[in-house]
């Protein structure tokens, strides 16, 4: 496995600057909140490891930045920045610790994930990425659309409904219209043929689609759904990070959990380093559902709870249907 950390494409990390001085609070303050992030990122470190807790400061420093620069961020103030962040380690460590995992505060939708875990690891391992980032796209995407208002997949599905009034007036849908867990475009979808095939994920006995009614209805199957996904995800990676177009490494760096749901929610706020509700959770979906899914314990969502369960044994869930053939 890869590791990597150094980047080519500049603009896509944020730099490893001070926090004091985009702190607005008096000196007392303000040394109270930097002595409260340093646990934190000290907390991340011993539960996730170095790595890992870089991509956390790294985020809350960014969402602070943005904060005093007027950018688009998750929160309105710093303290709420922390303290949210604050709430997801605790849950974290909970997951670490194989206990009972406490969601309340916290936008999560693990129902959807965790029902869908077996085909998010293995579209995951297909590109070599880790399961993480998927999980927390679907998190990101089924959670938005459970909402009135949601940011994700209601509100896609609201232009998808504008684009479709819209065909039958003029013959043609103005907007991409997505799909599925992930809610991947058709159109990405007839894009991944020479990835997928580079990779060894496809199988060459079954046909790639070639239309839009076809790959609509390949987005229908979940673990399609999530292959594609992951093949777009890693040509954006491996873009990001300057590697050849034909790389095929496992990459393992925890900040692909921003990386990969902000580029594949809103682009050009990922580009200019905005934060806003989905990317700030995401990283912390990520490394959340990179313990559980990883982890030699079975979990099942209750409310806004995670629990985890023997894996044989009168509790252990036994699933809907039969197991998915995954290829390869």
């Amino acid at each position: 496995m890869v590791l990597l950390v150094s980047w080519t494409a500049p603009g896509h990390r944020p730099k490893a600057e001070g926090l004091r001085a985009y702190l607005p609070y008096p000196p007392a303050k303000r040394e109270a909140f930097v002595e409260r992030f340093l646990a934190l990122k000290s907390s991340a470190q011993l539960l996730l490891g170095e790595e890992a807790a870089r991509a956390v400061a790294w985020l809350l420093r960014l969402e602070v930045r943005n904060q005093a620069e007027g950018k688009r961020s998750a929160f309105k103030t710093p303290l709420e920045a922390l303290e949210k962040a604050e709430a997801w380690l605790h849950s974290i460590g909970q997951a670490k610790r194989r206990e009972a995992v406490n969601l309340e505060g916290l936008p999560t939708a693990p129902g959807y994930v965790l029902s869908h875990q077996e085909e998010i690891r293995a579209a995951a391992a297909a590109l070599r990425i880790p399961a993480g980032v998927l999980a927390a796209i679907v998190d990101n995407e089924q959670y938005g659309g459970d909402k009135a208002l949601g940011l994700s997949r209601g509100v896609r599905e609201v232009a998808d409904e504008t684009a479709l009034a819209l065909a039958k007036q003029e013959g043609q849908a103005p907007f991409s219209r997505t799909l599925g867990l992930a809610q991947m475009s058709w159109e990405d979808t007839l894009r991944q043929k020479p990835r997928l095939e580079r990779f060894g994920a496809w199988d060459p006995a079954r046909p790639f689609p070639k239309t839009e009614t076809e790959a609509r209805e390949a987005l229908k199957d979940p673990y399609l759904n999530l292959l594609f996904t992951a093949s777009r995800l890693r040509g954006l990676f491996n873009a990001l990070y300057g590697l050849p177009t034909e790389d095929t490494r496992p990459l393992e760096d925890p900040w692909l959990y921003y990386l990969g749901p902000a580029w594949h929610n809103y682009p050009f706020r990922a580009q200019n380093l905005e934060t806003w509700e989905d990317s700030f959770h995401a990283l912390f979906k990520g490394l959340l559902y990179q313990v559980v899914l990883e982890d030699s314990v079975a979990w099942r969502a209750k409310g806004r709870l995670l629990l985890p369960l023997k894996r044989y044994g009168p509790d252990f869930p036994k699933g809907t249907g039969p197991v998915p053939e995954f290829f390869p």
